[in-house]
């Protein structure tokens, strides 16, 4: 027998509040360069005698044949389920007999599909609450010798019932019977080898629609897609570890490299997708550079049916780490896909560098069986040697005092910055959010650019009690404007990215609550001059005071790359629901900022007040010199329907 040296496991996670359960495309487990998977064996497998919460051992049985068969019916994979014989267990597995099942140090020869009835297993395996946290987990067994070591020996599953039996309480929470199939169907993929994959990453953002959420893949790391299809994205990832070569004939493949601006270095875990013209939210395919782990930036699209395609790229989300990671570099927020992200854009053509204007994105017709090679992409709008952001970063300590706009340490992108904080350190600078949350920003850190650049600002904390909570914010030189600001609520990190105009600015570190250490990492590249490009920035959430009068927000439009004057006319997606202020402005290189008041009629602020649910509009800005930005606000009635941030958006100075 071969001794078992890794067993991962991904878990699906309950919360019994407004954020979204987080999962616990490409391949799973790497080794040598190539992606472990069954190979041509089947995936093999047992279930267990129990019920599972409402389902009785048959019915389940009977729901996880129907969804191993969707993987089977993917028309360019040979993926094989097949029942064992026996096709049960010897007995029910419980939370009192689990271990040999669960902890053998031996192969078991096949998959064991166990039912957790009332999620005392889950307490027993996991421990103590995990329970009535998790929906279910699952993950493949690798060896370390013999003729199954370069694939999947075998892979582990455990599904809970206690969110369907039936019940519905604060101590018992209820789920469906589709979260259940969910749950099924996408912990099977990582069984069989799948990661998880980014696509349509606004589906998560505030005021995301249901039907935005359904367009996510099924291996998307949180589960907000009501419907569960295998979507063109979970195909192409299980063909790429199944391939069927019958059929594979009548689809294309995309491959190529991601290098940062030197076009030599490789870049590793960023984010690259192909969109169909025709549809470029259904019909897109993703991969995450050097998928296998050769540092040579390497990605595949495959599958990929006949059509014209957009590339472009962009960083892994902050929030998809360790079980609810995407490729191989999201094990913590420390890892490569979030030191130095890549700037967001789109591919213009081979070994050149990327644009943020998607008009001037290169068009790649794929024909059926053609493999379009080369595809190298310059994750940066300009090209040559880096000299900031890729460069190596200089580690300094935070200088007191720096709690005022004049005291502001001054720094150097790329720079690392270590630093300690409480939330009783006083400040020149206090942020106030909409909801009435305040945050004193007691460090205070002062770089220029010189150059249209992209800001990549990291905020970790060096702690892991939950009492630390730190926030971080981008303001203008003078410390009157928000830029951007990142505040999660929680022990979390906090992350802005943000095209900037040359200039002057703060970067601000508060302490909502507790005392902790920090790192602050701060890259500026270069984006070099050329297309004009217009940005929106402000708060992104307005909560209704409860008169449902005198509601507004405020926007700042700001230009770069106007070589000319410009005018600028600013519309918006419900005029019924907010009125926009002025209308239409210039912009030039001598004025590049304009703000723009939004305020919500008052007839549509009582109506949403009165009906208890949020509703996003979006502010339109387009110039003549083809420049454009919408702007999504989420108007909500209550701060409980808020996604867990705080949204500052005024600064009080002291």
């Amino acid at each position: 027998m071969k001794k078992i040296i890794a067993a991962i496991f991904l878990t699906l996670v309950f919360f019994a509040t407004n954020n979204f359960p987080c999962f616990a495309g490409g391949p799973l487990v790497v080794k040598g360069g190539m992606s472990i998977t069954y190979g041509t064996r089947p995936f093999l497998y047992r279930y267990d005698q129990g019920s599972l919460g409402m389902f009785s051992n048959a019915e389940i049985i009977a729901i996880i044949e129907d969804l191993y068969n969707d993987w089977e019916t993917v028309s360019t994979t040979e993926v094989n389920f097949k029942r064992d014989n026996p096709g049960s267990l010897d007995f029910d597995v419980t939370a009192a007999n689990f271990d040999s099942i669960l902890n053998s140090e031996d192969l078991l020869g096949y998959t064991p599909v166990i039912f957790d009835s009332d999620g005392s297993l889950l307490n027993a395996f996991l421990g103590s609450g995990a329970g009535n946290s998790v929906l279910g987990l699952a993950g493949p067994v690798t060896v370390s010798s013999g003729p199954l070591a370069n694939q999947i020996a075998e892979s582990q599953a455990i599904f809970n019932g206690r969110f369907i039996d039936g019940t519905d309480t604060g101590s018992n929470p209820e789920s469906t019977a589709d979260s259940l199939k969910g749950t099924i169907i996408h912990e099977t993929g990582h069984g069989i080898g799948l990661d998880h994959s980014q696509i349509n990453l606004e589906a998560i953002k505030p005021g995301a629609t249901q039907s935005i959420r359904d367009t996510v893949p099924l291996m998307f790391p949180v589960a907000v897609n009501d419907l569960f299809l295998i979507r063109r994205d979970d195909a192409s990832a299980i063909s790429l570890l199944y391939p069927n070569q019958s059929q594979l004939g009548s689809f294309g493949k995309i491959e190529g490299k991601v290098f940062r601006k030197d076009g030599i270095t490789p870049v590793q875990g960023a984010n690259v997708i192909a969109r169909s013209v025709d549809d470029p939210t259904l019909e897109a395919i993703s991969c995450v550079s050097d998928y296998l782990t050769e540092n040579t930036g390497l990605y595949t699209l495959f599958a990929v049916p006949p059509g014209n395609y957009k590339i472009e790229i962009e960083p892994i989300d902050l929030s998809f780490t360790g079980g609810s990671g995407v490729g191989p570099f999201t094990a913590s927020t420390t890892d490569k896909s979030f030191q130095n992200p890549v700037p967001a854009g789109f591919y213009t053509g081979p070994d050149k560098p990327i644009t943020t204007d998607e008009t001037l994105a290169l068009t790649v017709n794929v024909l059926a069986g053609q493999i379009i090679s080369d595809v190298n992409i310059i994750a940066s709008t300009t090209v040559g040697s880096s000299s900031s952001s890729s460069g190596t970063a200089a580690n300094i300590n935070e200088i007191e005092p720096n709690d005022s706009v004049d005291q502001a340490q001054s720094i150097t992108p790329p720079s690392v910055v270590s630093g300690q904080i409480s939330s009783s350190d006083d400040g020149e600078i206090k942020l106030s959010s909409d909801t009435g949350a305040t945050v004193i920003i007691s460090d205070l850190f002062k770089f220029t650019v010189s150059e249209t650049s992209s800001l990549n600002a990291l905020l970790q904390i060096e702690s892991d009690s939950q009492e630390n909570d730190l926030d971080l914010v981008l303001l203008n030189s003078d410390g009157s404007d928000i830029i951007d600001s990142s505040s999660q609520t929680g022990n979390a990190d906090e992350l802005i990215t943000k095209t900037i105009a040359p200039g002057t600015y703060l970067v601000g570190v508060g302490a909502f609550s507790g005392t902790a250490s920090y790192k602050l990492t701060v890259n500026a590249e270069s984006s070099g001059t050329g297309t004009p490009t217009l940005t929106l920035t402000g708060p992104e959430t307005l909560i209704l005071n409860a008169s449902g009068i005198n509601n507004k927000v405020m926007l700042v439009a700001s230009a770069t790359n106007f070589s000319a004057p410009s005018k600028c006319l600013v519309t918006t997606s419900d005029v019924l629901t907010v009125k926009p202020r002025p209308l239409s402005f210039m912009l030039s290189s001598s004025i590049s900022t304009k703000k723009i008041k939004v305020k919500v009629k008052n007839a549509a602020a009582m109506s949403i007040i009165e009906s208890g649910e949020s509703q996003s509009v979006t502010i339109d800005v387009t110039c003549t010199n083809g420049a454009n930005e919408q702007f999504d606000l989420l108007i909500s009635p209550t701060a409980d329907s808020v996604i867990n941030e705080r949204i500052y958006s005024r600064v009080i100075k002291k």
